[in-house]
């Protein structure tokens, strides 16, 4: 029989850990990625560079999330190497002892890439990767591989499912992590790109949060709660989440989102893409041609990287290319001092709903100080085939444009409907994205709910109506 002592100082070590799971649930899923979520869905309501929402951003080195994130994996490799110990005193097999080894050199090793701020100093892996143009998960792969195999053998070997099972989940969504570090180029663009960094940080720290929990188990020893939340209540809670995923998301892409309906971007790699440098009343005219859905929105690429703190703001003036004088939508947004560059949406008013084909000019206005310049995005590579650029009255090279993303209606039309579909339709990415979205999202919306039904003890009176059931 256990002393008492030993018996209160693992009582004391569960609440305390049962205390800090929740902590860290309610911190990221509503200090985090909820904001996040709405700021991407509602930018007008929260914009993305709001100040309290950049300093809670995990993205960012030095945040108050990228300092959680980082102490999560740190605590979770103690427990993952105070796991190895107890494996070894319990005289398991070798293969176990060395797999939460494995795990806890793994997640130190991802604390310390978390907190040291070196991705890209000279001679790191990100670094190489962007020199060599391919995404660093690609140079990493192999190690990747021999990891899952590894942890694999070491899972099948354990004797208690309570611990193998949120192991299993917390390395799928490691992977899948790994999986939006490389497929985020390709597959998220324009404002969904910063959805892709919240699925990305959040899926992340899901796994180390339940590779955790596994080294929990095993050192406590005692697998009841975990047994009821990964056993008969997992299969409920994965159908509630899926159920919930599937409703938010239809309602979202119905009323929220906003089709793409001219998109001209310099590719993920940035081959090509340049500025232009507009002063006070200085214009550029891109043309392109009318799409078969109203354009109420544009996303340009502006920065205002004066030294003198000089105030830049872009005016937007749409027109009929035959007739420039003839305003059809106008728009305006302020470009704060240091923002070098980043990328604003600009509202239209009106709608521009002129008929589907026409050729139109988008006209962007430089207002600035004296002294002060207005950063325009650009790119190569004729990525209007039916437009060209105008500077100041004059004609640009033929393959030169300037990078914006054209947006219809948030609104369920049927225009919408139709373009929506077209979109699907008109690339491979289109579908692999919503995939890839529909697995992310029901994985970070069931790993919470996991993780706080194992944390929160059972309440007395089921457990009572339970006991006497059996009588």
């Amino acid at each position: 029989m256990r002393p008492i002592a030993s018996l209160l100082s693992w009582g004391l070590a569960e609440r305390v850990g049962r205390g800090l799971l929740l902590g860290a649930v309610a911190f990221w899923w509503g200090a985090y990625v909820a904001p996040q979520l709405f700021s991407t869905a509602f930018p007008t309501l929260l914009p993305p560079w709001d100040a309290v929402l950049g300093k809670l951003n995990a993205s960012n080195e030095g945040t108050l999330a990228n300092t959680v994130s980082a102490t999560t994996l740190a605590i979770a490799a103690v427990l993952a190497l105070a796991a190895a110990a107890v494996s070894r005193r319990r005289a398991t097999e070798w293969i176990t002892t060395g797999g939460w080894i494995v795990l806890a050199v793994t997640l130190a090793a991802l604390a310390f890439e978390e907190i040291a701020e070196f991705k890209r100093s000279p001679g790191s892996v990100v670094e190489l990767s962007e020199r060599l143009g391919y995404p660093w998960p690609v140079l990493v792969s192999p190690l990747v591989i021999v990891f899952v195999l590894a942890v694999s053998v070491f899972v099948r070997k354990m004797s208690i499912r309570a611990v193998g099972t949120p192991l299993i989940i917390g390395i799928a969504c490691w992977i899948l992590a790994l999986w939006h570090e490389t497929s985020d180029p390709f597959l998220f663009a324009g404002r969904a790109r910063a959805l892709g960094y919240v699925l990305e940080e959040t899926l992340e720290f899901s796994g180390t949060l339940l590779i955790g929990l596994s080294a929990a188990v095993t050192l406590r020893g005692g697998a009841a709660a975990v047994e009821r939340a990964f056993g008969s209540r997992r299969r409920g809670l994965l159908i509630g989440s899926i159920a919930s995923v599937a409703m938010l998301g239809g309602l979202a892409i119905i009323f929220v989102f906003r089709v793409p309906v001219v998109e001209a971007l310099a590719p993920y790699t940035r081959v090509g893409a340049f500025a232009l440098s507009l002063h006070d009343q200085e214009a550029v005219v891109q043309e392109l041609r009318m799409p078969g859905t109203p354009i109420q929105s544009l996303r340009l690429s502006l920065g205002n990287c004066n030294s003198n703190d000089r105030s830049v703001a872009a005016a937007v003036r749409v027109t009929r290319l035959g007739s420039p004088d003839r305003s059809l939508a106008e728009g305006s947004v302020a470009v704060p001092v240091r923002d070098c560059p980043r990328w604003k949406d600009i509202e239209l008013l009106p709608p521009v709903t002129v008929a589907e084909g026409q050729s139109l000019g988008v006209q962007i206005i430089a207002d600035t100080e004296f002294g002060a310049s207005l950063s325009v995005g650009a790119t190569k590579g004729d990525r209007y085939p039916n437009g060209r650029l105008w500077i100041n009255g004059e004609s640009a090279w033929p393959d030169q444009d300037i990078e914006l993303v054209a947006y219809g209606a948030p609104g369920p039309t049927r225009s919408k409907l139709l373009a929506i579909r077209q979109l699907l339709t008109s690339d491979w990415r289109w579908p692999a994205l919503m995939a890839d979205l529909a697995v992310a999202l029901t994985l970070i919306t069931f790993v919470p709910v996991l993780l706080a039904a194992v944390a929160l003890p059972r309440p007395p009176g089921k457990r009572l109506l339970r006991n006497k059931t059996r009588i």
